[in-house]
Formats: C-alpha cells, sequence, structure tokens
C-alpha cells in the first residue's frame, strides 16, 4: 500500500511534480461513504468489522455510484501516477533505457477506436464507389505512433486518411478539378446525411482540397489522391523502430510538447509542422549514429531520379494498403545501428539528448542565420551552398545540393528576389523542400526559442530530468508578433507574395514606428483637417516646400489611419 495521493491532472501522463517520498507502509484509507460524516476513526475499532459493514451496506443498495465511478478512475491514475515515479526512478538510478521505455509507454495511443472508425468508413463508403476501386489508408502520427496522450484529456483523437482511387492518376494536371474536388464536393454531402458524423470544415479552394469532420471519438481530416503522404508515414515508423530502441519517438514527443507550449508548430502560420519537426530529430539521430538510413542513395532499376514519382508511389501505396509494407522502396527497420553511435549520445537520458538536439539546431540547420547577418536582403537569400541540407539519405551535402537542384522545383530550394527561403529539409520520396513556406516572423521565433531554450537547460542545477524539462515547457512564450531583425539581418527583400504576405502578417509593428514619432496638427490650404504629420526638428525651420513634401507623404502613407 502507497501513502494517499490525489495528483493534479497534466497535459502529458508522464508530466508530473516528482514523487514525494514514500510513507511507512500503512493501510489506504478508504473513500468515506455517500452522507457519512467525516470524522476519524477510532483506533480501537477493527478494520475486519468495517469491511463487513461496507459490504453489507452496498449489498443492501446503500452504495452510492459516485464511489463507483471513481473506484473504476483509481487504478487509471494509479497506473498513470506510477508510470512517472518508475521514469523518475529510471532517470535517478541512470537507466536510459528505461526511461525512454517509460516515456513512449506513457504516450502510446490505443489504436482500437481509430481502426474502428477505418473499418466502418470502408463499409459504408461502398454507397458512393465500389470497393474494389479504392482504398483508405490512414497516416501521419497516428501510423508512426508518435501522437501526445494527455492523461484524462477529453479532446478528441486527430487521425489524417487519404483516399486513394485505382485507376486514377496522382500527378495529371487536371486531377485537382476532375477528381479531387468533386470527391471532397460528394463526400460532404454524404457525411452530412450520417449519424454521429459532423462535417466541420470544406476547403476545395485550397492546393490540396481537403475534408475536416468529426465522430463522437475523432476528428479526421481526409485528402484525396495524396499517396506520398502514406509512404512518408510508412517510412517514420519504420525509422521510429530501427537504431537504438525508442530514441527517435521519444525525442519528437519531447519537441512536440515544447513546440506546442510555444506556439511555433502550426504550418498555416507560418511555422513549421510536426512532419517537419520529425524530420529534423530524425536527422540529428541520423547524423549520430543512433538510427540508421533506410532510404538507398540511388534509386534501384535505373531511374535517373533519387525520387519517387506520383505514380510510383501511388503504386506502392495501393500494394501495401492494409499491411503498410513497402519494402522495395527502403530497407526494413533493423534495431542495430549501422556503425557505432557517437559517444555518449546512447547513454544520455530524454531530456539531455533533447538538449543536444538543441545544440544540433544551432550549428546545422540555423547557423546561417548568424553567418549572413550582413547579406543585404536578410538571410533568407542567401546561397544554397552556405546552408545545411537536413536529409535522411545516404548522400554528402554536396551531392544534396546537386540532386534538389536538379530534381526538385528550383522554387523550393534556390532563394531569391521575392523568394525568401530558412529551411532547407529534404522530404526524402519526393524532393520537395519541407520548410519552404516558413514566413520570417516563424523563423525568427523558432531560432529565438531554441536559444532561450539552450541557455535555460545548461543553467539548471542538477539533473536534466523530467522537473526540468517541465519548467521550461512552462515558461511563457516568447511574442510571436515581434517582425525579425532589423536591416541587414531578416529584412526582408522588396517586391514578391511573400514580402506581401509578411507585412499581412504584421501592419501594426509596421505603422507603430510612425505613431511613435512627434506629431503636430496641421490644417490644409482649405482649412480642413489633413492628419498629423511630424513635427519641423529643431534648429532647422520648415519651409512651405518641406511642408508641401511632408503633406504629401502624409497623404501617401496614412489613408487607413484616417479611415
Amino acid at each position: 500500500p502507497k501513502a494517499p495521493e490525489t495528483p493534479a491532472p497534466r497535459p502529458v501522463a508522464w508530466a508530473k511534480r516528482a514523487a514525494a517520498p514514500k510513507a511507512p507502509e500503512t493501510p489506504a484509507p478508504r473513500l468515506p461513504r455517500a452522507g457519512a460524516p467525516e470524522t476519524p476513526q477510532a483506533s480501537g475499532v477493527p478494520e475486519e468489522v468495517e469491511v463487513q459493514e461496507e459490504t453489507a451496506k452496498a449489498s443492501s443498495g446503500n452504495s452510492e455510484p459516485a464511489n463507483a465511478g471513481l473506484e473504476e478512475q483509481a487504478p487509471v491514475e494509479e497506473e498513470e501516477e506510477d508510470m512517472t515515479k518508475m521514469m523518475e526512478v529510471a532517470e535517478s538510478v541512470g537507466n536510459a533505457e528505461a526511461a525512454y521505455e517509460f516515456l513512449n509507454s506513457a504516450n502510446a495511443q490505443d489504436n482500437s477506436t481509430t481502426e474502428e472508425l477505418l473499418d466502418n468508413l470502408r463499409r459504408d463508403l461502398g454507397q458512393l464507389w465500389n470497393h474494389q476501386d479504392f482504398e483508405l489508408e490512414p497516416f501521419g502520427s497516428a501510423v508512426a505512433d508518435l501522437s501526445l496522450v494527455s492523461a484524462g484529456s477529453t479532446k478528441k483523437i486527430e487521425l489524417d486518411i487519404v483516399l486513394l482511387f485505382r485507376d486514377e492518376a496522382a500527378d495529371a494536371k487536371d486531377v485537382r478539378q476532375k477528381l479531387m474536388i468533386p470527391t471532397i464536393t460528394r463526400l460532404s454531402t454524404w457525411l452530412k446525411s450520417q449519424a454521429q458524423m459532423v462535417v466541420k470544415n470544406v476547403s476545395v479552394q485550397a492546393q490540396v482540397p481537403v475534408i475536416s469532420f468529426e465522430s463522437p471519438k475523432v476528428a479526421v481530416e481526409l485528402s484525396v489522391q495524396q499517396p506520398h503522404n502514406v509512404l512518408n508515414s510508412w517510412h517514420l515508423r519504420d525509422l521510429c523502430e530501427s537504431g537504438c530502441p525508442g530514441r527517435l519517438r521519444a525525442l519528437v514527443r519531447l519537441i512536440k510538447m515544447w513546440t506546442k507550449s510555444k506556439s511555433i508548430v502550426s504550418s498555416t502560420e507560418g511555422c513549421l509542422g510536426s512532419y517537419g519537426y520529425a524530420l529534423l530529430a530524425a536527422g540529428f539521430l541520423c547524423s549520430h549514429g543512433l538510427v540508421p538510413l533506410l532510404l538507398p542513395s540511388e534509386r534501384q532499376g535505373g531511374e535517373a531520379s533519387p525520387y519517387i514519382s506520383a505514380a510510383t508511389a501511388m503504386e506502392h501505396a495501393l500494394d501495401g494498403a492494409g499491411s503498410g509494407v513497402s519494402e522495395q522502396l527502403w530497407s526494413s527497420p533493423s534495431t542495430a545501428p549501422p556503425a557505432q553511435p557517437v559517444a555518449p549520445y546512447p547513454e544520455m537520458m530524454p531530456v539531455e539528448l533533447f538538449a543536444a538536439w538543441l545544440g544540433w539546431m544551432q550549428q546545422a540547420p540555423l547557423a546561417f542565420a548568424e553567418q549572413h547577418h550582413n547579406l543585404i536582403g536578410g538571410c533568407g537569400g542567401a546561397d544554397l551552398t552556405s546552408r545545411h541540407i537536413v536529409s535522411l539519405r545516404p548522400r554528402t551535402q554536396t551531392d544534396l545540393r546537386g540532386d534538389v537542384t536538379r530534381w526538385s522545383r528550383e522554387e523550393s530550394w534556390v532563394a531569391g528576389r521575392g523568394n525568401q527561403m530558412f529551411l532547407t529539409i529534404e522530404e526524402p520520396l519526393t524532393g520537395e523542400n519541407v520548410g519552404r513556406n516558413i514566413t520570417a516572423n516563424g523563423f525568427w521565433a523558432l531560432h529565438s526559442e531554441v536559444k532561450r531554450a539552450r541557455e535555460f537547460l545548461a543553467s539548471w542545477d542538477g539533473q536534466k530530468g523530467s522537473a526540468c524539462f517541465r519548467a521550461l515547457v512552462e515558461l511563457p512564450a516568447l511574442t510571436r508578433s515581434v517582425p525579425p531583425p532589423q536591416r541587414p539581418m531578416g529584412v526582408a527583400i522588396l517586391g514578391g507574395k511573400q514580402q506581401q504576405q509578411q507585412q499581412q502578417q504584421q501592419p501594426r509593428f509596421q505603422t507603430q514606428a510612425f505613431h511613435q514619432q512627434t506629431l503636430a496638427p496641421r490644417p490644409s490650404s482649405a482649412g480642413k483637417w489633413t492628419g498629423p504629420i511630424p513635427a519641423a526638428q529643431s534648429g532647422r525651420p520648415s519651409t512651405p516646400y518641406l511642408q508641401h513634401l511632408l503633406q504629401q507623404r502624409d497623404r501617401a502613407v496614412r489613408p487607413t489611419a484616417r479611415r
């Protein structure tokens, strides 16, 4: 028996306060009976008599249903508390393998709910299409087992699925208009007529049309004819099952918890998405020998391109549907590292490995920002030769630069006027740059958070364990709306769509400096108000020509303020 504990629920099962020292072994107190006054028990009453009295009252129908619910919930909370204690004990004694196992076990997701939903959808979609004409496959964190499970959370499980049609091309020029949009529209109409299904959003104007809907327990986002998403999830899952056990899954989960607490994980807000962070974690572990590279250096069968076309990806995704196996594209998972891992990374605890990842981020993917702080136009226009490409293929940096510039789209890798680029992360199967959509605000938010987190962990007294990481997560996020550093570092190049998007994201800060100037009202020649203009500087008389120039500038830059 253990001392009475009432742990408060936390966002993550294992992220709780340090366990209190164990009390002497005394019988644990039971829950008070409904309606009974909370008075201390007399020490002379035998425990056996009390048990008999409670049993008799329960059999007579006087027991309270609320107590039964608490008794059912108690084993779950006790199990989570035990998992937290075991992980902290493993950290205290230096058992890294046990610490990784406990961290991943505490966040493991029960797939029974999602599997039931997928089976029901596969069966019911037969009302719209023949079963032999399509496959419904999940992808994302649910496939690679990288989800975060919150203790006692009522949030619905997030699931990404893709609908793949046989005998339909995935890379045709008109596939979006002829297949994707009509399919999403048809699914929207059908889902609205289904019981316990709620359509949340239908996006047919996006580059990849999607539909979002919810069941009582699962929130689903569905797309059409995207085979690379399925293969990328299978590849990431096999990487998690290779090399040093539990390292990749634990590191990705720690990165997810940290980025979510700092609001730097949304791809729709100009930051890097969850898949991009997973590739950064895998690239770090592969570069230090903790996880082997599964992809070949060159494609087999005489193919010139090192990447996989949409038609080939569709073929492999359909062949492996249901089993999730694609042995012809990469090697099978292996628990043996390819070479001797770099010491001392295999013996590091989870939080220590996270701290090492932060150092690698500053030294490799983010290093170009400091090296090109004098570049006119900002570091986003730095040449590809001065950047570190994060890749999961066994290629040198020179080979990678040649591959991506020859076989991938130029705008994904080559920075130019109006096309700033801040992170270079190779998608292993398509060759696209996963970090191509990061904006200047999102990049500098990540840059500042990485720097602060590394300094915080370095200044922590004692072992870098669960308490240290918990304190880091509880730190308030740095201001996301702060614009990038002033010229020359981080100033966007004039012109271009990306510059316009950045200006739309920070209009308040673009006019704030103007409002901070010394302003003075000035009537126009017609006697009407024309808005404030900067007052003349001391020692320099305001001439009529200068007043005319100031008035013209005020009319050009202040129409929105007048409205």
